[in-house]
């Protein structure tokens, strides 16, 4: 059955192809690839959860995604703006701070929309994986990536909605942690400059930590692996997918979807290592809390043309996010939980090409 928000959706992506913003082909693309309305409250029963999030949205069907050759990837971002009346660049990274000043873009700790948004996100995007950099991995190596990591927040702040983030694992049916960690670690020069080896040979990197029981995978080349597995030793918790003597990204996405069935992903690997993949085609969405301007206090007086996410106008819809369609929006107080979709190639996501 076809809801509004569909047919909404339709509308204006024909809309789009009027105007010749997207093609033709894009146009029937995006009509074939279809999305996910799921109501919390009405598809589980989860009325604390509906309260904030009245409408979760995933930008393609779970048939389109049945018939990808590599995961449906969604990417995870937190962005401020850097004027009080919003009409500034977004930014995602404050350079300099701990962590990129993540906790700074809202103002020195973490909102009820974030992480609310963050939670669902590991939960019905990240339950099969969680795909992060090598760098990423370093910098939050006394972390994992779960939904208790954001949904903890609401133990103290609304108890009800933390009880109904439960729920919606038990009634989904999904595990409760990702079933794979996966680590981007491009070359032998990726491990040695992020000392990544002598980092668990120390036992400093949680996800590896054999007493949490994660699974993981590197995406490397044939000299990352000769380099990282005489001590990263391949066992039922560690495992490489080597795509050569080069590292070949799109070839590594179609080994994890043929060998490990991983057909949907959280992309949360920072926003270097997001753009290529999403240049290479690859991503099909942006999940981006956009926050208002946490204080010209905290903000550098210099932007950084580095840190800037997106720019209101910039997007295929005169959105924030260059490229993107603004698919659907949930104002959470002063935050916007919003979701992108990006224009796949359907003859390379959905062909044999890489097998």
């Amino acid at each position: 059955m076809t809801t509004s928000f569909e047919v909404n959706y339709q509308n204006k992506l024909e809309s789009l192809a009027q105007k010749n913003v997207i093609s033709e082909e894009q146009l029937s693309h995006f009509l074939n690839r279809g999305v996910q309305v799921i109501s919390p409250k009405h598809n589980f029963g989860l009325e604390s959860l509906q309260k904030y999030l009245p409408e979760i949205v995933i930008g393609a069907s779970q048939k389109y995604i049945e018939r990808m050759t590599v995961p449906y990837q969604a990417t995870s971002f937190i962005a401020a703006n850097t004027n009080r009346d919003r009409k500034g660049p977004y930014i995602f990274k404050i350079p300099g701070k701990h962590s990129g000043g993540i906790s700074l873009l809202t103002g020195g700790s973490r909102k009820p929309g974030d992480n609310i948004f963050a939670s669902t996100h590991r939960i019905l995007i990240g339950y099969k994986a969680v795909m992060v950099s090598g760098a990423n991995l370093i910098v939050n190596k006394d972390k994992v990536w779960d939904w208790q990591f954001f949904g903890n927040y609401f133990k103290s702040y609304d108890p009800d909605v933390y009880e109904d983030l439960s729920r919606l694992i038990d009634k989904t049916g999904i595990s409760k942690a990702p079933a794979y960690y996966v680590v981007v670690c491009r070359s032998d020069a990726t491990f040695k400059r992020l000392k990544i080896v002598e980092e668990y040979m120390n036992n400093r990197i949680a996800v590896l930590n054999p007493i949490n029981n994660i699974k993981v995978i590197f995406l490397t080349n044939r000299l990352g692996y000769e380099y990282a597995s005489k001590s990263i030793i391949e066992s039922d918790l560690i495992n490489y997918v080597i795509t050569g003597n080069d590292f070949n990204i799109s070839e590594a996405m179609v080994r994890l979807r043929k060998d490990y069935n991983i057909d949907i992903m959280l992309n949360d690997g920072g926003r270097q290592m997001s753009n290529g993949i999403r240049n290479a085609g690859l991503i099909g969405e942006e999940r981006i809390t956009l926050e208002p301007s946490p204080g010209y206090d905290i903000l550098p007086e210099e932007i950084d043309p580095t840190s800037i996410l997106g720019v209101e106008g910039i997007g295929l819809d005169e959105s924030e996010i260059e490229g993107g369609i603004l698919l659907h929006s949930t104002k959470i107080d002063d935050e916007f939980a919003n979701v992108y979709v990006y224009p796949l190639d359907d003859k390379r996501v959905m062909s044999n090409l890489f097998k």
